[in-house]
């Protein structure tokens, strides 16, 4: 198990992330393209490596948390196409890929909402298959592994995680995500044995997430030791520096 940090809205560059990182003592930076200077960054040739080097620290990347796969093939192909840019750009120094799981378009009806990848579910998730499938193997080619997150998960989506599974995809499991959307991934995976080659620490209560870890109502040693049982990587997902310190304490406590 590895544990690290996101880089985190307080500052400027990837350097000063790096830099804290390595001061409390984690493994990895998840490096997110929503953010300039992370693409900034992955465009100055050699300079990730130089990183890398001067830290030691692995890296993963985040992909836009847009991106949506499922969606049809011109625009799912133009995030396919900036993938391929960034992906080059780190070959070598990118561990995992992080990409969201997307709900989709909604149509609301009588203050109802309705999701068309629901309604169509056999021709969202023929296209969601084909283009994952070309992700991974960009990052096979690349030397990264694709992992994908549950970020609002709906009743309908187990049956998208089924057909992921069969096809032997890696997920990430973002605890507090789950426990805001009723703790769906935790109902479908309790008695099943999903390959979670990463995991997004933070605490929630049903209502608020990516709260500092203690400050909320997950069961974290439970999600601890199922990290530690896939050897994955662990994010602790807080959003200052202060609660990034705060949480590493309490995750060695667990």
């Amino acid at each position: 198990m590895k544990l690290g940090m996101p880089v985190l809205y307080e500052f400027d560059s990837v350097k000063e992330n790096m830099e804290l990182a390595k001061k409390l003592g984690l493994d990895f930076v998840e490096w997110n393209l929503n953010f300039s200077y992370c693409r900034d960054a992955l465009e100055q040739k050699g300079y990730i490596k130089q990183l890398v080097d001067e830290y030691k620290l692995d890296i993963t990347l985040h992909f836009y948390d847009e991106a949506d796969f499922g969606i049809y093939p011109e625009v799912a192909g133009a995030y396919l196409k900036l993938l391929k840019r960034y992906l080059a750009l780190g070959k070598g120094y990118i561990k995992n890929l992080n990409i969201h799981l997307i709900e989709g378009p909604i149509v609301t009806i009588s203050g109802v909402k309705n999701y068309i990848y629901e309604k169509e579910f056999p021709i969202y998730i023929k296209r969601l298959l084909d283009f994952l499938k070309k992700v991974d193997n960009l990052c096979n080619k690349y030397n990264c592994n694709l992992v994908i997150e549950n970020s609002k998960t709906l009743p309908y989506m187990t049956k998208t995680y089924a057909e992921l599974e069969k096809y032997g995809f890696k997920f990430t499991y973002d605890i507090g995500h789950d426990k805001c959307n009723n703790e769906i991934l935790f109902n479908y995976q309790k008695d099943k044995n999903m390959n979670f080659a990463e995991f997004h620490f933070h605490d929630a209560d049903g209502t608020k997430d990516h709260l500092s870890l203690g400050k909320g109502t997950i069961n974290l040693k439970y999600f601890k030791e199922l990290a530690i049982k896939n050897d994955a990587y662990v994010l602790l997902e807080v959003k200052s520096s202060s609660d990034l310190a705060e949480s590493i304490k309490v995750f060695h406590t667990l």
